[in-house]
């Protein structure tokens, strides 16, 4: 059990670039639920505001998952890192949520109910939460992780070695990058280029040159140099990463999607999950 809640997983949507799409589908889901079906004996109360004080549940909710996810990934960067996610981490960290909008949740009705502060009512709150999250969290996570395992096999997928490779036209001809300010360019073969990665304003292109692994910067937007490449064994992996995958010597893949290994490169390629499709493709057998 141990080794399974070690197993890589994909980060929680939370602490991704949609932190505020999430945040806002989940206050707006709590407020309509419970307008809605009034649970926890919420019909039998009656208030000319009641639906309104209801709303208000949902807003707590935006405002934590807001705060969880604009604060914990800057206050614990390696904790909260996509590369050490792991199944045991997606776990506590949905368990840390729930807590936290509970904890809110009980102080919005403290102070509109103008209840006195017991703090072993919250507390029995905070345990009630847990109790009820952990199992269907747990349960969840460890269904999606098998489902991703699955999804990311890499046993229908092989490398084709440079032996197994014809030549084409395309391979012949000459890449040629040209910066922003349209003066400065670089060309190279396609069989020379391994990959080329964002680097602030410029991009990173690295190639082999006689066998040696070489890298050469350029002023331009990784977007910009794609649209410059017209061949389809270079494209892109990542939103940091364009990879010929000519050069692929190897392909692994967990619950966080495939990992390209290069020539002389030593360490993976990530590929996002927008292109798992297109790699499977590639490199189907």
């Amino acid at each position: 059990m141990t080794s399974l809640l070690s197993q890589p997983y994909p980060h929680n949507a939370l602490f991704s670039r949609y932190w505020l799409l999430v945040s806002a589908g989940a206050g707006c889901f709590i407020a309509l639920f419970l307008i809605v079906f009034q649970p926890f004996g919420a019909s039998y109360w009656q208030h000319p505001d009641k639906n309104l004080i209801l709303a208000g549940y949902g807003l707590v909710t935006f405002l934590c998952l807001s705060g969880i996810s604009l604060t914990m990934p800057l206050l614990f960067k390696r904790w909260y890192s996509e590369a050490n996610w792991t199944v045991g981490k997606e776990i506590l960290g949905v368990l840390l949520i729930l807590v936290i909008i509970s904890v809110g949740n009980w102080l919005y009705s403290q102070w509109f109910f103008v209840s006195s502060f017991r703090i072993k009512e919250l507390f029995s709150w905070i345990g009630i939460t847990v109790a009820i999250g952990i199992i269907p969290t747990t349960i969840i996570t460890l269904l999606d992780y098998t489902r991703l395992q699955r999804k990311y096999a890499t046993d229908k997928l092989s490398v084709k070695t440079n032996t197994e490779e014809q030549p084409t036209s395309a391979s012949l001809e000459t890449i040629t990058l040209i910066a922003e300010n349209l003066k400065d360019t670089f060309s190279l073969s396609p069989d020379e280029l391994l990959f080329i990665e964002s680097a602030s304003n410029y991009s990173e292109v690295v190639f082999l040159k006689e066998n040696t692994l070489q890298k050469m910067l350029i002023r331009s937007s990784l977007s910009r140099l794609e649209e410059q490449i017209q061949n389809s064994d270079i494209v892109r992996c990542h939103r940091s990463f364009i990879v010929n995958l000519k050069q692929v010597t190897k392909i692994t893949g967990n619950a966080q999607g495939y990992k390209l290994q290069l020539k002389n490169v030593g360490y993976p390629l990530p590929v996002a999950r927008r292109y798992t499709d297109l790699m499977a493709d590639y490199f189907k057998k």
